[in-house]
């Protein structure tokens, strides 16, 4: 395999200054591949970063993704590649009309991914333990009919990537919103009593039942929109290799096992999740003219708790379409 030359951008430089004295970062756990991964440099400075870059990967909570854009806007170049991983639903339609608003003029293909292909969390900088990872991963360009172009740029080193034949089947085949607001919500007495608890480990039936109702209103809304995904569980289950219930699935991965619950319903999987995932599954499903009653619940409840501090997130309006627009004019812009 041909080797790259890779560069990193971090928000703070002692971060930065660890990455850069120890030439790279060291990987464990279950990874395909673990060791030493060395960089070509670490750099607070985005435009050293991608100046020359052939593909940039975004790796960072949607919540983050417009302030990206609107640094990167103007730093762009003809040809290059970005990925998003993960967006949100409708993640890269988004991140295009935040571009577009701060002057990028730029001839690039964009594209985005369901899920991230490790989970894993930093022990500290520099050091990351890989808790699993992922066999298929779902990614599209914005057009697809950019598709090509992305698959030759990543295939030979990240072969678990499948293109998919729009964003609408990678938007709709991301399941943080399903997993996240509402077993979250379902956890406040526990988040507000100042308990500690394993996120995955402590679900209950009914926050999996809860996820199976959400996920019955996405079947609906891919059905509206022609896209062939799977439920969440055989989502699960293609993800990790586990078997049994969603229920016995969750309670029981190994993959997930630490991942601690928020201290605070000031957490992104409220935060993150409720407008800038469930607010555009409202937005598709408007269009789509689907009712998604669960849905609607988790997001009232969230905007009852947190209030002004949760984002409006991605209605109608903000994603540049209106009352009038189809099922048929998203899916011409997508593809």
């Amino acid at each position: 395999m041909e080797s790259l030359e890779i560069t990193l951008y971090d928000a703070f430089p002692q971060t930065v200054n660890v990455l850069n004295k120890q030439g790279g970062i060291y990987l464990e756990g279950a990874a395909k591949r673990s060791g030493f991964g060395k960089l070509l440099f670490a750099s607070t400075d985005m435009n050293k970063v991608i100046n020359g870059a052939s593909v940039i990967l975004v790796i960072l909570p949607s919540l983050y993704h417009n302030s990206i854009a609107q640094t990167i806007a103007p730093l762009l170049k003809d040809g290059q590649i970005v990925i998003l991983n993960p967006i949100t639903p409708l993640g890269t339609i988004d991140f295009q009309n935040t571009l577009a608003k701060n002057g990028c003029t730029a001839d690039i293909v964009l594209a985005g991914t369901n899920t991230l292909l490790f989970a894993c969390r930093a022990v500290q900088p520099g050091h990351v333990h890989v808790s699993g990872q992922k066999n298929d991963i779902l990614v599209s360009a914005y057009p697809s009919r950019k598709n090509d172009i992305v698959l030759a740029a990543i295939q030979q080193y990240l072969p678990e990537y499948r293109m998919v034949p729009d964003i609408l089947s990678v938007s709709l085949d991301n399941l943080n919103f399903e997993f996240h607001p509402g077993p979250t919500l379902l956890y406040t007495a526990m988040i507000e009593n100042g308990l500690d608890f394993e996120y995955y480990s402590d679900f209950t039936p009914s926050q999996a039942r809860l996820i199976e109702a959400i996920d019955q209103e996405r079947l609906a809304l891919c059905r509206a929109y022609g896209i062939p995904v799977r439920n969440v569980a055989q989502t699960f289950h293609d993800e990790y290799g586990y078997e049994g219930t969603l229920y016995e699935m969750i309670k029981h991965a190994d993959v997930y096992k630490g991942i601690k619950g928020p201290s605070t319903l000031n957490s992104r999987f409220l935060t993150e999740d409720i407008p800038y995932s469930l607010r555009a599954i409202q937005t598709l499903a408007q269009i789509a003219n689907i009712s998604t009653p669960a849905i609607d619940t988790v997001v009232n409840l969230a905007y009852i708790l947190l209030g002004d501090n949760l984002d409006k997130g991605r209605t109608l309006s903000q994603l540049g379409f209106n009352k009038d627009t189809t099922v048929s004019d998203l899916l011409e812009m997508c593809r």
